[in-house]
């Protein structure tokens, strides 16, 4: 019984390897070549894993060129994942427990059309009820996520989102210089965080770490909002706990990180 479960187990673990292997070559391989990327892995097991594979359309096989590719029930299957588990899906758990663990709001928010997206909200127990709902769009330069999305964007994005946007002064705080603004950007890279300073809203302090994706590609930033006089006595407390919920939420969409840890 042990030696079928191990077996069984084998089996299940060789699949995930091969539909690994072929998500990273769109164009399909050989046998051979998947064998090759398993490290030699037995031809008579693989085979008949594919075979099973085909008759479920979870691969398909190109007769001309003898290449087995991702078939069309995975493609589907990863469409409705996709459709059910949206970065706000995700999210909204860990942000609930950043909010409850500091009492304050927070925000998710992407890039949209040069502007920062908020696309999901929790009010803290000590909620400062600005008029930020989801939906609101934000300059980009202005505010913690903004910068923080912007900020592992390429140089030639970055410019020419900033030459589109410019960088007006929302508040007397805002960097407005173009040149410091790129230093700042650099350093938000250097220690994935950014922190607006009353930049956006006076008297309001937002400190904001990124989200990632299975690439590694920032699709997102969370982001803690809170009075400067809540914020500055405990801001390292509140530093590492927006790293740990931006890391919590980046393993959800297939990223590994260091910060990566339950409270």
């Amino acid at each position: 019984m042990e030696r079928n479960e191990n077996s069984t187990f084998r089996s299940m673990h060789r699949i995930f390897e091969i539909l690994e292997v072929l998500s990273k070559h769109p164009n399909g391989l050989t046998m051979m070549k998947i064998m090759d990327e398993l490290d030699k892995a037995p031809k008579s097991s693989v085979y008949t894993l594919l075979q099973q594979m085909l008759k479920k359309r979870y691969v398909t096989y190109l007769e001309n060129e003898k290449k087995y590719k991702i078939g069309p029930a995975l493609i589907k299957l990863g469409a409705v994942i996709m459709s059910d588990h949206t970065i706000q899906t995700l999210a909204r758990t860990s942000m609930e427990k950043l909010s409850k663990l500091t009492g304050e709001d927070i925000y998710l928010g992407v890039l949209e059309g040069g502007r920062m997206l908020i696309i999901d909200k929790v009010e803290g127990g000590q909620s400062l009820r600005l008029n930020l709902s989801v939906g609101t769009y934000l300059s980009i330069h202005s505010n913690a996520i903004g910068r923080i999305i912007l900020a592992y964007r390429n140089p030639s994005e970055q410019k020419e989102i900033i030459q589109q946007t410019g960088l007006p002064a929302m508040t007397k705080n805002t960097v407005t210089d173009y040149d410091t603004f790129l230093r700042e950007l650099e350093r938000i890279r250097q220690e994935e965080l950014a922190i607006d300073y009353e930049e956006s809203v006076e008297g309001v302090m937002g400190i904001a770490a990124p989200v990632k994706n299975h690439l590694g590609e920032v699709v997102a930033g969370i982001c803690i909002s809170a009075p400067v006089s809540r914020v500055t006595p405990k801001k390292d407390v509140l530093i590492e706990l927006v790293k740990n919920i931006s890391a919590e939420i980046s393993a959800q969409l297939g990223f590994e990180n260091k910060y990566n840890q339950s409270f």
